[in-house]
């Protein structure tokens, strides 16, 4: 069974041309819609990557923006699959329009009755894993900010904020082998600040460069906050795991999808001790039974990145980013109790299959994300 995670950047655009919800030239975010030429010969590609992928299960992010749209789509392009939906009426609670969606091979759908956790169960499950969760979706987080006092301006001071998902994690639930499994796909907010501010030259003193501009100095405040927003999402999503594993001994859970990151990563977790999301997300590994293991962790370091993307705050920080992962519980390595096993070196990041498919159908046809694949077997016993 390959399971496959993959950012399709705006697809909506693209398919709604096709579709007729866009009109070609029509003003969207963050650009104009496409020529309906652009956009067929861009959905044919999309289609045709993947049928090269070939996934079991796809969980597709940046996908188009609701029901009728995505099921348009799915009938079009994929029609090997299915497209696992709520019951009619039923709240995705997914704002702005990047979608996500899981599609399951139908041979495989017909097998493993795939279904979407209700909203309803999922905060739950998540507020009774954490007392500073509510069942509404919401929780409190305290960020910096910049405030103005009177004639003293810029002052640091921390605030209570109440946060949301902005796209609410969606989870595939499926049979198989005797057993429940839980595929739990994400789409974090990214976190940009929406402040232009002057590259950072290399070698460049951090306090220098901070103190030389206040756009920077308000950056770096807005960026703080983005990060601690970003880091209580992967919390909120680790309170759900710790609440199954209150309900079971060994749940077999994947976690996958585009996780996203906010401005001067490193340099935000180095100055500032905040956690890395990934990190969030693992667990404590005191706990190791609760512990999530990487698909990539085996993987040659090189190869461990999925987009490429420059940070004026951090120049000298690789362009090459590990925006999406995949993640499991230990009841899917080869010493757990699934019936289903991740063996070693099962994950890997598409590069091949998505420069075979530049080649083929046209470069930059296809995202600026490449996808990520876990090869999951059966266990013999």
């Amino acid at each position: 069974m390959k399971v496959t995670t993959w950012n399709a950047e705006w697809l909506d655009s693209h398919w709604g041309v096709v579709s007729g919800k866009y009109q070609p030239g029509q003003d969207l975010f963050p650009q104009d819609a496409p020529s309906m030429g652009e956009a067929q010969v861009r959905i044919a590609a999309v289609g045709g990557f993947i049928e090269m992928l070939a996934p079991d299960i796809l969980f597709i992010c940046e996908a188009p923006r609701g029901i009728e749209q995505m099921s348009g789509f799915a009938q079009a392009v994929t029609p090997g699959y299915d497209l696992i939906r709520r019951p009619p009426g039923a709240d995705y609670e997914i704002d702005g329009r990047q979608w996500m969606w899981f599609l399951v091979r139908k041979a495989l759908a017909d097998q493993v009755a795939p279904e979407l956790v209700p909203v309803e169960s999922w905060r739950a499950f998540c507020a009774e894993g954490s007392d500073t969760i509510r069942t509404d979706g919401t929780w409190r987080v305290a960020a910096p900010r910049l405030k103005d006092f009177g004639e003293v301006k810029d002052v640091p001071v921390a605030e209570r904020r109440t946060h949301r998902f902005y796209r609410e994690p969606q989870i595939l639930r499926f049979q198989w082998g005797g057993a429940r499994h839980e595929i739990i796909g994400a789409h974090l907010k990214s976190k940009h600040v929406g402040i232009s501010i002057p590259r950072r030259q290399a070698g460049e003193d951090l306090d220098d460069y901070i103190r030389g501009s206040k756009a920077v100095q308000r950056f770096m405040a807005e960026a703080h906050a983005a990060r601690i927003k970003l880091s209580s999402e992967a919390q909120v999503i680790r309170a759900y795991i710790d609440r199954r594993f209150a309900q079971e001994a060994d749940p077999s859970i994947i976690v996958l999808g585009d996780l996203n990151d906010g401005p001067g990563k490193e340099i935000m977790e180095r100055e500032y001790l905040l956690h890395d999301l990934v990190s969030n997300l693992q667990g404590e590994v005191f706990f190791a039974r609760k512990f999530l293991n990487h698909a990539l962790f085996d993987q040659p370091g090189e190869l461990r990145w999925t987009a490429q993307f420059s940070d004026d705050l951090d120049p000298q920080r690789s362009r090459n980013i590990l925006l999406d992962h995949i993640l499991f519980t230990q009841a899917l390595t080869s010493g757990g109790t699934s019936p289903l096993v991740a063996r070693a070196r099962s994950g890997w990041v598409e590069h091949l299959a998505f420069e075979e498919a530049e080649a083929l159908l046209g470069r930059g046809m296809l995202s600026d994300h490449r996808p990520v694949s876990l090869r999951l077997e059966p266990r013999l016993t």
